[in-house]
């Protein structure tokens, strides 16, 4: 009887111990490619307004809404999906944008803001921020196809030392600094729905715009950090999804 109480007790503990394990081991992962908790844009638009910052605010602080005085020039970018084709500039909009320097204008910024429609025609950013899917989502833009004087194509210059950018985003995303119960998260959260350049000398390139869908976090396993909005890290272009990829032309003027 009591080598029998001996043999069964090991088992009895053993499977206490797995039943503890499968209730307190945590779910398995999204596999975040093929289950992505939002839906696919088949439109895009991209709204250019520029402006200037409020005297006393330096762009280089991370301006906000409120910082931003628009004067006039509004210039859109519409991509839409096309029937067994990808993503192709659309009717409604321009082919390229054309920006001033600030070598020459030293004041001036450009508001970028995307917008994202579903094949319903509906807006769909709210399903990047949704279900901590803003956690796991960024804008890139990166300088692609830089064109010389003589109209050679070469990469060679870093698209930090081409243009600046800081992301202004909100939360929520769709209301303006200023509101009752809006914060900025441009810093300690940007996705890249909002934001601001800077165009540092007359050229030509185009502007390669990408957004990430981490796999597990934007931010680094390591230390927390987020990743520059012109340099990915080798982990998360090799590892990581990326939802969309489009680019079109940048023309900075000499006047």
């Amino acid at each position: 009887m009591m080598k029998l109480k001996n043999s069964i007790l090991p088992m009895l503990l053993g499977l206490f111990g797995i039943a503890f394990f499968a209730a307190c081991s945590p779910d398995k992962p999204e596999n975040e490619k093929g289950n992505k908790l939002h839906e696919d844009p088949t439109k895009s638009v991209f709204t250019l307004t520029e402006g200037k910052l409020r005297s006393g605010t330096a762009f280089g602080s991370m301006p906000k809404e409120s910082d931003f005085v628009p004067t006039g020039n509004v210039q859109k970018i519409i991509w839409e999906v096309v029937k067994g084709e990808n993503f192709k500039t659309g009717d409604g909009g321009q082919t390229k944008f054309v920006v001033k320097n600030t070598k020459k204008h030293p004041d001036v910024v450009y508001s970028l803001r995307i917008d994202y429609y579903n094949a319903k025609g509906e807006p769909m950013n709210y399903q990047f921020f949704d279900n901590e899917q803003d956690k796991i989502h960024q804008h890139f833009f990166t300088a692609d196809s830089l064109y010389t004087q003589q109209g050679k194509v070469g990469n060679n210059e870093k698209t930090n030392l081409i243009l600046s950018y800081t992301y202004g985003d909100t939360d929520p995303w769709s209301q303006e600094m200023g509101t009752n119960g809006v914060s900025w998260i441009g810093k300690d959260n940007p996705i890249g729905f909002k934001g601001y350049f800077r165009f540092h000398k007359a050229q030509k390139f185009d502007l390669n715009i990408r957004l990430m869908h981490a796999r597990v976090s934007k931010y680094s396993r390591r230390n927390h950090a987020l990743s520059p909005f012109y340099a990915p890290s080798p982990g998360q272009l090799s590892e990581d999804a990326w939802d969309l990829s489009m680019r079109f032309p940048i023309t900075v003027s000499r006047q």
